[in-house]
């Protein structure tokens, strides 16, 4: 139950940096939780992200399935911008 809490919260947290990036607020909370705080890097600047969503054919699971679908939708609408090739060259 303790990890199905956090486990949760670090959504939520990524729930609201993805938010924040849609809406291009000036702050944007990535100290909100480790996880938004470890993909700091990725979910900014000149990065692109790619999300997978996995989601159960079963009706038990349709709340849960429905859940993931929003959230994935907010996470569409969040446009950063070009990427930027950052290849670092080894002599």
């Amino acid at each position: 139950l303790t990890e199905s809490v956090a486990i949760n919260k670090s959504l939520s947290a990524l729930g609201d940096v993805v938010q924040a990036l849609a809406k291009k607020e000036k702050h944007i909370p990535f100290r909100n939780s480790q996880l938004t705080f470890m993909l700091q890097d990725s979910l900014g600047g000149d990065s692109k992200v790619v999300m997978i969503l996995n989601i159960s054919p079963s009706s038990y699971n349709i709340a849960e399935s429905v859940n993931s679908l929003n959230f994935a939708s907010r996470a569409r609408n969040v446009e950063l911008g070009k990427a930027k090739r950052n290849v670092a060259k080894i002599k």
